[in-house]
């Protein structure tokens, strides 16, 4: 069989561009296991074992979130977390998509959640994503540094 169907068959369609990245794929798993400890509800990863988030609508593109979630508070508030590893903090493609999961998150009244590795080689990633989302107009709710 070759690998490309391996993939296929053992992966959830809409997590493979994550489980093919150890980075990313550390972090998203991190991030799941504590928000079902917690006790959020309808966690959705792009993580084998999970239901992928739904794909969301562009103008330009579409794209499926890393993550959501819904808070264990009154209101069940959403959450739309994004993965950004060192080699995507700076990435061009990823204006477009950031500016739609941000616009989802306004639609839905989701809060917008990032993840960085909090140590990298060529430095930390948090001060350089937030100068990044300033220069877009972006207001993430939080950044998390794991």
């Amino acid at each position: 069989m070759d690998t490309n169907n391996e993939k296929e068959v053992l992966f959830n369609p809409g997590c493979e561009p994550v489980v093919e990245d150890e980075e990313r794929r550390r972090l998203l798993w991190l991030m799941a296991e504590y928000f079902r400890t917690i006790g959020y509800t309808d966690i959705k990863a792009r993580l084998p074992g999970f239901m992928p988030p739904p794909i969301l609508s562009g103008t330009i593109e579409d794209a499926r979130p890393d993550f959501t979630c819904r808070q264990s508070d009154s209101a069940r508030t959403p959450i739309i977390l994004e993965i950004v590893t060192p080699s995507m903090v700076e990435e061009p493609t990823a204006e477009n998509r950031w500016s739609l999961l941000a616009s989802a998150a306004k639609l839905y009244n989701a809060e917008l959640h990032f993840v960085v590795p909090k140590w990298a080689s060529t430095g930390a990633v948090d001060p350089t994503l937030k100068r990044r989302l300033a220069r877009m107009e972006l207001t993430a709710n939080r950044v998390w540094t794991v």
